[in-house]
């Protein structure tokens, strides 16, 4: 009985104890309803090292550590209830990594079954403690040259968007304004020919309104690209906010109204690059925006079409005095009227243009109502290409008044113009040309080719030559044999480095000949030559796949001179 009433008597403190401690509770409700306490953030601490970074001339960082260490330690609280704070930290965070370690194994033996096994011993905690430190220790400057190399080269959108979740450390050098300086946007959230619902309207309006007062604040190079929707606004936000912005790309885009030009007019006066390619724009707006600041534009891009025409008009009359890069070009399934220019005009009207590009045009010379000086014509040019994949109406003539003051041209590509002859190309003072392309990538059977000329080409570039192009052209395999005895050289050539003959009548002892005194040779095009064995019909790419075929013909070659020396003295 004893026994069995112990717990009876025991019942009423227990509910003495829960009654108080409702009371209690219901203090302490009281007393923090009354109060109500103010929840902070903590952000996460590291040890940071005591170090200083320079930069130096090969585009790297130097970090110079000290030998004392600045440790941040937890700040110590006075009292029981702290160290009890502390402990129940100091435990839930090694919890946390033991969990996050076992994690880690788990993962790793899972992605390395059957390739690799890692004992115990190679997965303790303190290694993988160590490679949990190395991204919290890094120094963040550290972190934002690594990511310019990739912006540099794939944009900021959406490497540092992506970065920017990973952690704390790498959020802030995501940040960074300098990675910020160059961004493309296209396809954002929605396909490009779709209407955009009123949500997601606020959204993309919201986030770019975000990255105009967070990311933009130096941007300098912007590109927007396949959009139909939100153009205008876009390009508002943009323009209003980047005062330093000095290139604008806007491509395949509808909806480029007379309101962004002049945006760009009042706010954007640093602006120096314009492409405009393959964009619904008003014809009438660009031309405005020529007469009023293209004075400042360097580059200029655009899609040629009927309703164009003013646009280009606008600049042979001398609106881009000062313009570098020239480049038009046309869809290739549009068919478009011949386009006429005047070729003294242009050269009148852009003295300092240095790479002009009439892509898949078929044009032909206006003729000039003014008196234009001799001295007038494109002295800093450095690049031509005038490549076309149809009818072309370029002549040696029109050649060489485009190019008679070019002594500077580097690269000269005319790809389809079938009317070029080699004695045109005699007559172009430029001596130091590095880049010559002349393939036909059209139907050759009715047109008319010279069979010879390469020899002469051959002996005038044969000491900068790096790059030749011969695609389709009919010069015969003497001619041919010449021209790579020429450009091998009797001590070699090391400044060529692609080589492209296909559909050529090339031997293969010129092809020997050239190749193997070639070392820096990364690319040959063989395909179609129908004078070559069929297993050497192919792309070589690299010196590997090069060398491997050197190697083949210099072998066969051995064993063809075998094969007479046995021959002949048998028949001795």
């Amino acid at each position: 009985m004893e026994g069995s009433s112990s717990p009876h008597t025991s019942r009423p403190s227990s509910s003495r104890k829960r009654e108080g401690s409702v009371e209690s509770q219901h203090r302490s409700c009281v007393r923090v309803t009354s109060k109500p306490v103010r929840k902070v953030r903590r952000m996460a601490r590291w040890n940071t090292t005591d170090y200083t970074v320079h930069d130096t001339d090969n585009d790297m960082l130097l970090i110079i550590s000290n030998e004392n260490r600045v440790q941040r330690k937890p700040r110590k609280l006075a009292g029981k209830k702290s160290n009890r704070k502390l402990n129940a930290q100091h435990s839930s965070h090694k919890n946390k990594v033991s969990l996050d370690n076992r994690r880690m194994k788990e993962a790793m033996s899972k992605s390395l079954a059957g390739q690799v096994k890692l004992t115990d011993s190679e997965l303790e905690p303190e290694k993988t403690e160590v490679l949990d430190r190395w991204g919290q220790e890094l120094p963040i400057e550290v972190l934002v040259h690594i990511f310019h190399y990739v912006v540099s080269s794939n944009g900021a959108v959406p490497f540092l968007c992506r970065m920017a979740r990973v952690c704390h450390l790498w959020y802030g050098a995501a940040a960074n304004p300098k990675l910020w300086q160059k961004v493309t946007i296209s396809y954002c959230w929605t396909d490009s020919g779709k209407k955009l619902v009123p949500p997601i309207q606020r959204k993309i309006q919201n986030t770019l309104n975000w990255l105009r007062d967070n990311r933009f604040t130096q941007l300098r190079e912007f590109s927007l690209c396949h959009w139909n929707n939100l153009v205008s606004y876009t390009m508002k936000t943009i323009t209003e906010s980047c005062p330093h912005l000095v290139s604008l790309r806007l491509t395949n885009c509808t909806g480029v109204t007379s309101d962004i030009f002049e945006a760009l007019i009042t706010h954007c006066r640093k602006l120096e690059s314009l492409n405009l390619q393959h964009s619904v724009v008003d014809t009438v707006a660009v031309v405005n925006f020529l007469e009023a600041a293209g004075s400042n534009l360097k580059q200029l891009c655009v899609t040629y079409s009927s309703r164009l025409h003013n646009i280009f008009n606008a600049i042979v009359a001398g609106c881009c005095t000062e313009l570098r890069l020239l480049e038009v070009n046309t869809e290739i399934k549009q068919t478009n009227p011949y386009f006429q220019f005047c070729i003294e005009m242009l050269q009148a009207g852009c003295p300092k243009l240095q790479v002009l590009r009439l892509l898949n045009l078929t044009w032909f010379p206006k003729a000039c109502t003014m008196i234009v000086s001799p001295e007038v014509g494109f002295s800093e040019l450095e690049e031509l290409c005038l490549a076309t994949s149809s009818f072309s109406l370029v002549t040696d003539e029109v050649l060489v008044k485009l190019l008679h003051l070019s002594s500077r041209l580097r690269t000269l590509d005319l790809r389809g113009c079938y009317r070029i002859t080699s004695a045109g190309l005699q007559l172009l003072p430029c001596q130091d040309l590095a880049r010559l392309f002349l393939g036909l990538y059209c139907s050759t059977t009715t047109l008319l080719l010279a069979k010879q000329g390469s020899e002469q080409m051959a002996l005038k570039w044969k000491h900068s030559l790096q790059e030749l192009d011969l695609t389709g052209q009919c010069y015969n395999e003497k001619d041919l044999e010449l021209a790579m005895e020429i450009l091998a050289g009797p001590e070699g050539n090391h400044l060529l480095r692609s080589l492209n003959l296909a559909g050529t009548k090339v031997t293969l002892d010129a092809i020997r000949v050239v190749v193997s005194s070639s070392p820096n040779l990364i690319y040959l095009n063989l395909t179609s030559c129908r004078c070559l064995p069929r297993g050497l019909k192919r792309i070589y790419r690299g010196q590997d796949e090069i060398s491997q075929f050197v190697n083949r013909l210099l072998g066969s070659m051995e064993v063809s001179s075998s094969a007479v020396n046995v021959d002949h003295k048998g028949q001795l």
